[in-house]
């Protein structure tokens, strides 16, 4: 998909000859017109951006996504990231029962090695023989602001099981070759790990714009297609066009209302069930195939109506969820100084107004619908 998303956006440009000029250009209350200059100011703005976060995911997962060098070369994979990294090759669990040891004490002896105080540490294959623990060191932001390449934060490796040392990669040491060097850089601007809040902001309003950028082409591309009436598919033609707005609606509102309800999912399923994690997961993803569903079940119109009325509710009524389930809300995180959630909430908050604005539009228009032919469908309403 990230190749994909690449090959678009390229083509896109080639594509939109005048998608410069028109980002300057904005006719308000044009209909198509306006949605059309939306759709342009949005991928300008963003195309910088788009363009960095694709080639960049495609560098950071470049043996994922084009393996056959690696396997061209090492029977075994993980003997090549071994070497890559200078670190020791993964453990397989052996199905052997072994004890681990005490990890306080581990911990301990990590940050005397590393000579920083540790953040956090992870265990594989708990109970087994060939566990192993590693240790990574504190990391601040304040030491490395302004600094794209950062120095390495450190961290230990051991064996779980009697506390040997595995592997010490000691903080501000990067001794892993130019080509790790760049792709490390590529990281680090790929996930945003550097510039603090104010960049995280910034990758977080750019990918809105982009979401924007897609949702207004996907139904431009609809509605622009069907009202030519080419006939293009003989006499499945309605049907195809219907297929198509299924699934843009299930692609745009309906993701949008799995992703709020993840977060509901967070605070209503139990802490201590197994596999949490994976049962969010899970939920997500069923949503958004009840979204699909739903989609395919009613009009056009009455589904992007329905869909984002959820959302909005869902968006609303999470600080509330929040309040009842865990005992915070907005105030008590402002007053601890929690801004990370404040700024959650708020976001929340604002998104959830904005729905609330889209929901009243599109009830007007379904107010002032008229009856569609045979090829226009409700989607036009919303241009």
């Amino acid at each position: 998909f990230t190749m994909i998303m690449l090959v678009a956006l390229i083509t896109g440009i080639i594509i939109h000859k005048r998608i410069f000029k028109d980002f300057f250009t904005f006719r308000q209350k044009k209909g198509q017109r306006s949605w059309l200059d939306g759709h342009n100011a949005s991928a300008v703005l963003t195309l910088p951006f788009q363009l960095m976060i694709a080639y960049t995911g495609l560098v950071v997962f470049l043996s994922i996504y084009m393996p056959a060098g690696v396997l061209a070369n090492y029977s075994n994979p993980q003997v090549f990231f071994s070497e890559l990294l200078d670190e020791p090759m993964h453990r397989a669990e052996t199905g052997v029962d072994a004890d681990v040891v005490d990890l306080s004490i581990l911990f301990q002896r990590a940050e005397v090695m590393m000579g920083k105080p540790g953040r956090f540490m992870n265990v594989e294959h708990p109970g087994d023989s060939s566990a192993v623990t590693k240790v990574f060191g504190w990391f601040d932001e304040k030491d490395y602001e302004g600094q794209l390449l950062r120095d390495e934060i450190g961290s230990v490796q051991f064996d779980a099981t009697n506390g040997d040392v595995m592997h010490l990669n000691p903080p501000g040491e990067y001794d892993k070759g130019t080509p790790m060097a760049s792709q490390r850089v590529m990281r680090i601007m790929h996930f945003a790990n550097f510039g603090g809040y104010s960049v995280r902001w910034l990758y977080f309003i750019m990918g809105m714009a982009g979401a924007l950028m897609m949702a207004t082409g996907a139904i431009l591309f609809l509605v622009k297609r069907r009202q030519k009436s080419l006939n293009e598919f003989g006499s499945q033609t309605a049907r195809v066009y219907r297929v198509i707005e299924v699934l843009n609606i299930a692609a745009i509102s309906g993701l949008a209302v799995a992703c709020m309800a993840y977060f509901w999912l967070n605070r209503l399923i139990p802490v201590d069930i197994a596999d949490r994690a994976s049962w969010e997961i899970k939920g997500f993803f069923y949503l958004w195939l009840a979204m699909l569903f739903h989609a395919a079940c009613r009009p056009g119109m009455k589904a992007w109506f329905e869909q984002w009325s959820v959302f909005t509710l869902l968006a609303l009524l999470l600080p509330v969820m929040n309040l009842l389930t865990t005992g915070h809300w907005l105030p008590s995180y402002w007053l601890a100084g929690d801004w990370s959630s404040v700024g959650f909430e708020v976001t929340v908050l604002v998104f959830g107004l904005m729905s609330l604005g889209l929901v009243l539009f599109l009830r007007r228009k379904m107010r002032l619908q008229v009856r569609p032919s045979a090829l226009k469908t409700q989607s036009e309403a919303l241009l």
